[in-house]
C-alpha cells in the first residue's frame, strides 16, 4: 500500500540529472525486439548477397569428398589433418554471418539509446540472492506483461508462418517432378520470403515494444514535488538563500550608487517619480556618464543626497524616463539623447559660472 501511495505522488516527469544518473548506471530503455529484427535483416542480407558463395563452397568441398581422392591416404593422421582443413575452410566460409551477427547485436543497444559503457548492472548484489524478491519479480505485474508480450509474440509469428506457407503450398506440392537442384532453389527462395515477412512482423512488434518499454522507463523515473525542490536545491542552490544573496548584492550596488551622487553635475528628475544622476568631465569623458538612476523611494534618496551636496536637480519628465529606460548605470549617454542631456548641462553649468563641477 505504501509502495501504490509513493507511486502516486510521483506526479512530476524526471528532470534531465535523473535521467543523466539512470543512464550512468546503465539503466536505459531497451527493447530486445529490435535487436533480433536487425539480425533477421542481417540474416536475410547475408544470405542475398553471401548465400551464393556459401552454397558453390559447399558444393565443392562435397564434391572433394565424394570424387574418391583421398581414398588413397585414408591413415589416421590423414583423417585428423583433413578434418582440420575441413574446419578451417568451413571457419572461414562462416566468418562473414559470425561477424556481421556480431556487430548487429552490438548495433541494437547503440541504435536505441546511444553508445553506453556502464559496469553497474554486472556489479554483484546481494539483494538479488533473497529468494523472497526473486519470487516478487516472477509474479510482479512487469512479469505478468513480458509473459504475455512473449505469447503474442509467438502467435504473431506462427500466424505469419502459417499465412506464408499457406501461399507456398501450391509450388511445394510440385517438388516431386523437380530436380534436386530446383528443389533446393525452391526451398532457399521460400525461406528468404518466410524470413523477410517474419522480419516484417518483428519490425513492428520492436517499434511498439520500444515506445512500451520508453514509456514505462519514463514512468519509473518519475519524481515527487518534494524530489524535484530537493534536486533544485542541490543543483542550483537553496532559493531563499539565492534570493537573500541578490538582495545583498542589489544593497551593496545601492550603496556604492549613492556614494557616487555628490559627485554628480546634475540629477534630473521626473519629477518625484524618477531620479538619475548625470557626470560629466569634458577632456576626459566623450560623453555624460548615468552615475547613479533609481524610482520612487531610490529617486526620493538620490534628491536628498543631491541636496545635501549642492548637485543642482532640474525636473525634466520626458528626458529622466528615457534615461531611466533606455541607459544602463555606469553607461553613457547614447547619442540620440545628446541634445537633450546637453541643453541640461549647458543650463548648469551656466548656474556655475560655466565651470564643471569639481571632483
Amino acid at each position: 500500500m505504501a509502495e501504490d501511495d509513493d507511486k502516486e505522488s510521483k506526479t512530476e516527469e524526471p528532470t534531465g540529472r535523473r535521467l543523466d544518473d539512470a543512464r550512468g548506471k546503465g539503466s536505459v530503455p531497451t527493447s530486445k525486439e529490435v535487436g533480433t529484427t536487425l539480425l533477421f535483416a542481417g540474416a536475410i542480407l547475408l544470405f542475398l548477397f553471401q548465400g551464393p558463395n556459401l552454397w558453390q563452397s559447399m558444393q565443392q568441398r562435397m564434391a572433394f569428398l565424394l570424387s574418391g581422392a583421398i581414398r588413397s591416404d585414408l591413415t589416421t593422421q590423414g583423417v585428423v589433418k583433413l578434418l582440420q582443413e575441413l574446419m578451417v575452410d568451413t571457419l572461414l566460409d562462416l566468418a562473414p554471418f559470425f561477424a556481421i551477427f556480431v556487430i548487429l547485436a552490438a548495433a541494437g543497444p547503440v541504435l536505441q539509446h546511444g553508445w553506453l559503457v556502464s559496469w553497474e548492472p554486472v556489479k554483484p548484489k546481494f539483494s538479488k540472492l533473497n529468494p523472497i524478491a526473486g519470487l516478487k519479480r516472477l509474479f510482479s505485474f512487469n512479469s505478468i506483461i513480458e509473459l504475455g508480450k512473449s505469447i503474442l509474440k509467438m502467435g504473431l509469428i506462427s500466424l505469419v508462418v502459417y499465412w506464408a506457407l499457406k501461399d507456398q503450398a501450391a509450388g511445394l506440392l510440385g517438388l516431386a517432378d523437380s530436380t534436386i537442384a530446383g528443389v533446393a532453389q525452391l526451398l532457399v527462395d521460400d525461406s528468404l520470403s518466410i524470413l523477410w515477412q517474419v522480419t516484417m512482423a518483428f519490425a513492428a512488434m520492436a517499434v511498439l515494444d520500444f515506445a512500451y518499454q520508453k514509456h514505462e522507463y519514463i514512468k519509473n523515473l518519475r519524481m515527487t514535488k518534494q524530489e524535484v525542490k530537493d534536486e533544485l536545491k542541490s543543483t542550483e542552490g537553496d532559493p531563499q538563500i539565492k534570493g537573500r544573496i541578490r538582495q545583498i548584492q542589489r544593497e551593496m550596488a545601492q550603496r556604492r550608487m549613492m556614494k557616487e551622487v555628490p559627485q554628480a553635475d546634475v540629477v534630473i528628475t521626473n519629477p518625484t517619480h524618477y531620479a538619475i544622476a548625470l557626470k560629466y568631465t569634458p577632456g576626459e569623458m566623450h560623453a555624460p556618464k548615468v552615475v547613479a538612476k533609481g524610482r520612487d523611494l531610490v529617486a526620493q534618496r538620490i534628491r536628498e543626497l543631491a541636496r545635501e551636496n549642492g548637485v543642482p536637480l532640474v525636473e525634466n519628465p520626458p528626458l529622466a524616463r528615457a534615461l531611466y529606460q533606455d541607459v544602463e548605470l555606469d553607461r553613457y549617454v547614447p547619442p540620440e539623447l545628446f541634445k537633450a542631456v546637453a541643453e541640461v548641462l549647458a543650463y548648469v553649468f551656466r548656474l556655475r559660472g560655466n565651470v564643471p563641477r569639481r571632483r
